[in-house]
């Protein structure tokens, strides 16, 4: 049954290309409500015409978002498969095309995260077709505020994990054709220094109360944990002061921290917190506030069970994948942190996302859409009496 489906999604990759270009064309930066809203439209109405049940979840600060299941999913436990619809690119941003060659396709989301998105309407479908998907417990979330850390979809899909056993997040694929097994946690912060300021003609020597000064001191601290080992400290934005003349009242970072394991996370924050609030500079002082933070997703979880299987499945499938751990973040942190056995990176293949050359191989779109469906079907299949070959 398994080679009967691929063939069915091997034949419909020009379907696959055409729904890419369609979401593509729908400019969904994350802070772009009505592209978002759009698109939600879009995916509900493609889930409904699957049969299933699909329910577009209005927000008022952020895109609506998207929640489709199967009949089967109202009555038992299955697996979750999750895709966000935002990009990092604004409404006015030049890179708002799609093109093609013979090879490739390029466009805003191409591959972080519409082709993914495709990968799971077309398993679905493949699904649908071979008389599969309503007796399989599946439930699908499209959320709109990934990438600037779920803050408001979090609640949802925490939801989502405690009815389901198993997810499937359908981040783009690694080059090598690696999915996802692990991915490090992220903390990041705004930092805001202050002094009492004054005029620089007016002091001398080292009682200079600067608010920039401090902020120095604070980077260099903040930095140097770049030593301490599997933990990455970035502050990536530094601004403060006004005028050469005036002592610096304020400064502020940026900080972006990535760590493996939650026990970093806690011996990080602890040394954070001293740096922060011990100052260097006498008459400064420092807040900061947490503005995104994501659990670890730790290789060697219970996600193996998920690799093993898509190893097989691809097996099955005439080629193989390989295993990847990354630094940066998707929502399968958060579902990995619920306990519930997630595997990522399971869209198409590509390159440069975030950038004007994001890309993926087109030939990977059919490819990571059979895997996928094998894996359902792997996943919660043989309990049900399907066959594979």
């Amino acid at each position: 049954m398994i080679q009967e489906i691929a063939r069915d999604i091997y034949s419909r990759q020009q379907e696959m290309l055409e729904l890419l270009r369609r979401l593509v064309l729908i400019q969904s930066g994350s802070h772009n409500k009505a592209g978002l809203d759009s698109m939600a439209e879009s995916m509900s109405g493609i889930f409904s015409g699957l049969g299933m049940q699909s329910e577009v979840i209005s927000f008022a600060h952020c895109g609506n978002m998207v929640i489709a299941g199967t009949p089967a999913a109202k009555k038992q436990k299955g697996i979750l498969l999750a895709g966000h619809m935002d990009t990092v690119f604004p409404e006015d941003t030049s890179f708002n095309y799609f093109r093609e060659d013979e090879s490739n396709a390029y466009g805003p989301g191409v591959l972080d995260m519409k082709g993914g998105l495709v990968v799971a309407v077309f398993a679905l479908k493949a699904l649908a077709n071979a008389g599969y998907l309503q007796d399989l417990p599946i439930t699908v979330l499209c959320n709109s505020d990934e990438e600037v850390g779920s803050p408001y979809s979090r609640k949802l899909i925490e939801s989502l994990c405690s009815r389901n056993n198993q997810a499937l997040v359908l981040e783009g694929g690694g080059l090598q054709d690696q999915v996802v097994v692990g991915r490090k946690g992220k903390i990041g912060l705004q930092v805001h220094v202050s002094g009492p300021g004054g005029h620089a003609g007016n002091y001398s020597g080292g009682d200079k109360p600067s608010a920039v000064l401090e902020a120095a001191h604070k980077v260099i601290a903040l930095e140097d944990l770049n030593s301490w080992p599997r933990v990455q400290v970035n502050v990536g934005r530094v601004d403060g002061g006004t005028r050469p003349n005036c002592i610096a009242e304020q400064a502020f970072l940026e900080v972006d921290i990535r760590f493996e394991k939650a026990s970093d996370e806690k011996a990080l924050s602890d040394k954070i917190s001293v740096i922060l609030e011990t100052p260097v500079v006498q008459g400064t002082g420092c807040t900061w506030k947490t503005v995104s933070c994501r659990p670890s997703m730790p290789e060697g979880g219970s996600g193996e069970i998920l690799y093993d299987l898509a190893s097989t499945a691809a097996g099955e499938l005439g080629f193989s994948v390989g295993r990847e751990v990354r630094g940066g973040v998707s929502d399968a942190n958060f579902i990995a942190a619920m306990g519930v056995p997630v595997l990522d990176g399971l869209g198409p293949v590509g390159d440069h996302d975030h950038s004007h050359r994001e890309y993926i191989i087109k030939d990977s779109l059919p490819r990571r859409c059979a895997l996928t469906a094998a894996c359902i079907l792997m996943a919660l299949g043989q309990s049900r009496g399907v066959q594979q070959d």
